[in-house]
């Protein structure tokens, strides 16, 4: 079952962190031979995306890290939404979907 955890992007901002992928014993696991891919939607059931985390595992691959970085640019023309998302970690056929929760887009305050 996927781990539940929001995330708090701010529109104009660099957004950047560092997820850990774990098994259903809390145990890391090996990212030698996969790939992970992660979106934010409006809704679960919508066919279009808001962004694209492109989600990259990290040095040791046996850590479980998983780095997400999105830069102003990319978060400056986003709606203000509580929007969904999913990460998932994937090897030929084999999909596991790791994580999962609401991508909040907040206002920047201060321009």
């Amino acid at each position: 079952m996927a781990t539940n955890y929001n995330l708090n992007i701010t529109r104009g901002s660099n957004f950047s962190i560092r997820l850990v992928a774990k098994d259903e014993n809390g145990v890391a696991i090996d990212l030698n031979g996969y790939s992970a891919r992660s979106y934010v939607k409006h809704h679960y059931s919508s066919t279009g995306v808001l962004l694209d985390l492109n989600p990259e595992p990290a040095e040791p691959l046996a850590s479980g890290y998983i780095d997400i970085n999105i830069s102003g640019a990319q978060t400056i023309g986003l709606p203000i939404v509580q929007g969904v998302y999913d990460l998932e970690i994937y090897s030929g056929t084999y999909v596991d979907k790791l994580i999962k929760g609401y991508a909040n887009i907040f206002p920047e305050v201060t321009s």
